[in-house]
């Protein structure tokens, strides 16, 4: 078992250690498993199931989402946390996972898209607030087997307006776990000075600041209010580099992913 860890100046508001029985679902009064299609906007080709053969915990503290193909079609896993959880003004916030993405060679991996993300809660509350207004945090990306992740923000005022903000190449070690965390600090006095922080292993990344965006409405969508976790595993993907399984794409965890836990902290 791998409960989250301490966090200096911070209290454990919510996790998951995903403990339970090997081959069970995920504790559903946490995570809503999702039941879809692909989104073919993204050039996905998966359906989202509730299978156990996608998600399962694997009976000694991990969640495994695995994609698999029978068929001609492919599956996996797409797990949204029913809470949602926003940064008090004066706080800061961290949203982590430790995770390990798909071990098979990159040869093996053609196609196959892992994440670790959170979109805005009121694109899911009722108030007719679409994608990328509701704003999303993309904490750890990744595709194909590629030893890269990018930390990106996306937003809009509504409609088709889509802005996005975006961290260089950020390289990790493929076959081992890593922790990936979003950090929201508002306590600076000036929204101008808040930021959104990407950290890896402890180390800062990637940084945007109220500044940055300058429009403090727009600062205040991404920054200020709830935002809820997610953990996929799509297959077929626009990510950079990215493109379509093919028939070296390896069906199993090798291609899937296995997180220790989830957790939010507040400040003290």
């Amino acid at each position: 078992m791998s409960p989250p860890p301490a966090e200096s100046g911070y209290s454990l508001a919510w996790s998951d250690d995903f403990s339970g029985a090997a081959g069970s679902l995920p504790n559903q009064s946490k995570w809503n498993i999702v039941s879809s299609g692909p989104n073919s906007g993204n050039q996905e080709v998966q359906n989202y199931t509730q299978s156990n053969s996608n998600s399962s915990l694997s009976g000694s503290g991990m969640l495994h989402i695995t994609p698999q193909h029978n068929n001609g079609q492919w599956t996996s896993a797409r797990l949204e946390c029913k809470e949602a959880f926003n940064c008090a003004a004066g706080h800061r916030m961290l949203l982590q996972a430790e995770l390990r993405s798909g071990t098979f060679p990159a040869n093996q991996q053609s196609g196959i898209w892992p994440a670790f993300w959170a979109l805005g809660n009121d694109i899911r509350n009722g108030n007719n607030v679409s994608w990328p207004q509701c704003g999303e945090w993309d904490i750890f990306e990744n595709a194909h087997g590629a030893d890269f992740s990018l930390g990106t923000l996306h937003y809009g005022r509504g409609g088709t307006d889509h802005l996005s903000k975006g961290s260089a190449r950020q390289t990790f070690q493929v076959e081992g776990f890593h922790t990936w965390a979003i950090k929201v600090n508002r306590s600076p006095s000036n929204w101008q000075d808040e930021t959104l922080e990407w950290w890896l292993d402890g180390n800062k990344f990637f940084q945007i600041k109220g500044s940055d965006i300058g429009d403090g409405e727009l600062w205040g969508r991404v920054a200020h209010k709830s935002f809820y976790p997610i953990l996929n595993v799509a297959v077929g993907s626009n990510f950079p580099g990215g493109g379509q399984p093919d028939d070296k794409t390896t069906t199993g965890l090798g291609s899937g992913l296995q997180v220790k836990y989830v957790a939010c902290y507040k400040s003290n």
